[in-house]
């Protein structure tokens, strides 16, 4: 059997402990970033549903209320057309 030699390390590479305790704090800050992310993204979805069950509850005076609006809409049209 042959007697693997250790790899030479370079003199200016980190110790394990060093780079470590950096990348450490690294992960320190994205979790603490991706934990606020999660709590606005969750705020989000809430507000948004809130909003889909307003709509869904009104949704046919909402629908009605558009309707209203185009027909208004091609009522003013036609009395401008018919004042010229």
């Amino acid at each position: 059997m042959k007697d693997k030699k250790p790899a030479a390390r370079s003199t200016s590479s980190k110790s394990k402990k060093a780079s470590s305790r950096v990348t450490a704090a690294k992960w320190e800050a994205a979790a603490a970033a991706g934990v606020a992310g999660r709590r606005v993204q969750r705020q989000a979805i809430g507000e948004a549903s809130v909003e889909k069950v307003a709509g869904r509850q009104f949704q046919k005076t909402r629908g009605q209320a558009i309707q209203a609006h185009i027909a208004a809409r091609g009522r003013r049209q036609q009395a401008r057309r018919d004042a010229r």
